[in-house]
């Protein structure tokens, strides 16, 4: 007896449309998280796999007539989870190999990391003869397609479930409700595993779990899951440590995997972020540096001390970007009297605080701000000597709504602008950047950048690596004051500067122009889709395209009308999300929020729908969400004379009445259509096509989804029409 037959039509109730709905949105959530962290080329993708995810889930509603057992879900769940994990062998020294797992998917996706028109530090691969670069590139675009179709796989039954629920429901619009509600707690039990700083090994247990309980399963199955979830999450721990073999201590921060590698022989520890070196923790104690004469006397020249020598006083410091300590550090070295360091990731912090040798964060002068540094720049009233933009160069996405990184918004042209307003008429801003071929142009687009901020061209050199745990670094120095170029031509640091030239050529004219808040993507290196992208959304498209090619009705004119609503939301939503960070912070905790508060929106309008008791999804909503839509497009919302948060409320605001119009429309689309599962997976599969559309931002900026959005409701309503004529 198979789940379907185990259960009766009319016993399908709101309480199991709550628990897998709980299953799904938890187990989406899930996805996108682990495969961001464990595979390389998703941690800049992110918002793909949540397209992925969503993929499945459409198809799953298309075919829900014959739902698939649940327990199929967790077979492709572990296939995946062996495939991510495979391990690879490295050796260390001359005798001694170890096991790398996870390994395999990391190194051979990060074939497709190497692409000269976006800064995704690739830069492993450079070693590689052609020959064998393509060789290795044709095997990652199968692998990744492999990995994406075991993505898509997974979902596929739970749409099934939810799809056949809504087709035995006799409420439509209360099991929608219930829908709703399920996914808001998936959310928050996500959020609060990450809160908790627990490792993917919590994580699928609980969607295992979860899955187990949201849908009658035979004992026979029940059996079979429990040893899928045991062989599952052994798995996942076993190949939590990645790369970092016997060696690291592995810590998930609410962002990132982060692995700890002590360097004892230097007195200090590298801190890698999902396989990659980000940052490290260097010992610059007097201890140190009297065991180290050879590095004592390099010290002033490094990444992080040189950029005081140009510095008129220190005694006010600020830094964005603290990370575990490095700069905190040398501030205080250089005489800061007060310093606010300001990092995003609490787990860098907490690491930097118990682990750094020089134990910066334990000084009365350093305050620490856990916040995202266009959040601090925005809401803070001091002013500061020096304010240093540390090694940021982030391999993190913040949100599966769409490509931003953690510190995409600090690099734009409005952040340094911010950064200028909070300088004391000395002051100066050091912005430090690992500038390095074949993205050379980054460099120049951050001179030029910063050139047209400050109307000055910066001072500008390039510091290599004092040791293994100082690392290289370009320096961009900018003032209001003419003070810091009359500095700059003292005998000492002119000679310092033209021993270390820019790596990059300094030039106004060949520099790709600025990132900008609502083009801040400072890491491609122009307005188009960059290789990557375009390739896994390319892969994408063909795995979507094979999925839906017997279940969607492209002829069927009532397709079209949710199909294209579900592409408007997508879309929409993901300007939302991008554009509220900006007045309250790029944190998960922010994304979690908005997350929730678009599917509370939607819980009240279907309240509302229900209370009406007429349809919703008439001409004059259409005109009404289609005009607020086209309003908070044409709303110059960044230059309202209100506080970052008045602003970030009244911003909400519009956003809630587009998101409330546009629940009003679907929820009775929804409750009309004759075939709910079908309609809930044409929905689904326009969400996947809004998805990809998100690349346009590339070319054209995160603004220009609003417009688009605009076109794909009234497109809904044309059809909505030519349906009911």
């Amino acid at each position: 007896m198979n789940d379907v037959q185990s259960t009766n039509a009319g016993n399908v109730s709101l309480w199991r449309m709550f628990t897998i709905s709980i299953a799904a949105l938890y187990l989406e959530l899930f996805l996108i998280r682990w495969a961001g962290t464990e595979v390389r080329v998703f941690a800049y993708v992110q918002n793909l796999v949540l397209v992925t995810c969503f993929l499945g889930f459409g198809v799953g509603c298309l075919r829900s007539d014959k739902p698939d057992r649940l327990i199929s879900s967790l077979k492709d769940l572990l296939v995946l989870a062996v495939i991510v994990s495979f391990p690879v062998i490295g050796g260390f020294g001359q005798q001694k190999a170890s096991v790398f797992f996870g390994g395999f998917m990391y190194e051979l996706s990060n074939f497709l990391t190497l692409s000269p028109d976006a800064a995704l530090w690739g830069f492993e691969n450079l070693s590689y003869s052609p020959h064998m670069f393509l060789m290795f590139s044709i095997l990652a675009v199968f692998m990744v397609a492999l990995l994406l179709g075991l993505i898509a796989s997974i979902m596929v039954p739970m749409g099934q479930w939810i799809g056949y629920c809504f087709d035995r429901s006799p409420d439509v619009v209360k099991t929608y409700t219930a829908n709703l509600a399920g996914s808001l707690v998936g959310t928050w039990l996500l959020v609060i595993l990450s809160m908790l700083y627990l490792p993917p090994g919590y994580w699928v247990a609980l969607a295992i779990a979860l899955v187990l309980v949201s849908a009658p399963l035979t004992k026979q199955d029940l059996f079979k899951g429990i040893c899928l979830m045991l062989v599952t999450t052994f798995v996942l721990v076993l190949g939590q440590k990645g790369t970092a073999g016997s060696e690291g201590s592995v810590y998930w921060s609410p962002y990132q995997k982060l692995t700890v590698m002590p360097k004892p022989e230097q007195g200090g520890y590298v801190v890698r972020v999902n396989d990659t070196n980000y940052m490290s923790m260097a010992s610059t104690t007097k201890e140190f540096q009297k065991k180290n004469p050879a590095f004592a006397a390099q010290l002033p020249d490094s990444v992080y001390d040189s950029p005081f020598r140009f510095a008129a006083k220190t005694d006010d410091v600020l830094i964005v970007g603290a990370g575990a300590g490095n700069d905190a550090s040398a501030a205080l070295r250089q005489g800061a009297k007060h310093v606010d360091a300001v990092e995003i990731d609490p787990m860098i912090y907490k690491l930097g605080k118990r682990l750094h040798p020089d134990h910066p964060y334990d000084s009365p002068k350093v305050n620490v701000v856990i916040n995202d540094a266009r959040n601090f720049m925005r809401t803070t009233k001091k002013r500061y000597d020096v304010i240093i933009f540390g090694l940021l160069d982030s391999h993190t996405g913040y949100s599966g709504y769409s490509n931003l990184r953690v510190d995409n918004y600090v690099y734009t042209k409005d952040a340094f602008a911010q950064a200028r307003r909070l300088l004391k008429p000395d002051g100066i801003l050091a912005l430090k950047f690992e500038v390095r071929p074949p993205w050379l142009w980054i460099g120049q687009r951050f001179y030029r950048t910063l050139s047209e901020v400050f109307g000055r061209e910066p001072v500008t050199y390039y510091v290599g690596y004092v040791t293994d745990m100082v690392w290289s670094g370009s320096v961009f120095l900018e003032s209001d004051n003419a003070d810091l170029w009359s500095r700059a031509k003292h005998p000492d640091l002119k000679k310092f500067i033209a021993a270390h030239p820019a790596i990059f050529k300094p030039s106004l004219a060949e520099a790709p122009a600025p990132a900008t808040d609502d083009w801040p993507y400072s890491y491609n290196q122009g307005h188009f889709i960059p290789r990557t992208y375009l390739t896994v959304s390319a892969i994408l498209l063909v795995i979507a395209l094979f999925m839906v090619r017997s279940s969607f009705a492209v002829r069927e004119k009532a397709t079209w009308t949710p199909f294209l609503l579900g592409a408007g939301f997508m879309l929409m939503e993901t300007q939302l999300v991008s554009r509220l960070t900006l007045y309250f912070g790029t944190t998960w905790i922010v994304n979690s929020i908005a997350i929730s508060a678009v599917l509370l929106t939607l819980v009240l309008a279907n309240l509302v729908v229900e209370a009406a008791g007429k349809k919703t999804n008439g001409p004059v909503f259409y005109i009404v969400l289609v005009i607020s839509i086209l309003a908070n497009y044409f709303i110059p919302w960044e230059r309202l004379p209100y506080s970052s948060w008045a602003t970030g409320l009244m911003l909400s605001g519009a956003y809630a009445t587009s998101i409330f119009m546009a629940g009003l429309i679907f929820t009775s689309t929804f409750a009309q259509a004759p075939d709910k599962s079908k309609t809930l997976g044409a929905n689904v599969i326009g969400a996947v096509a809004g998805g990809l559309s998100q690349n346009a931002s590339f070319i054209f900026g995160l603004k220009a989804l609003l417009p688009m959005a605009a076109l794909c409701y009234v497109g809904a309503a044309l059809f909505g029409k030519a349906k009911a004529a």
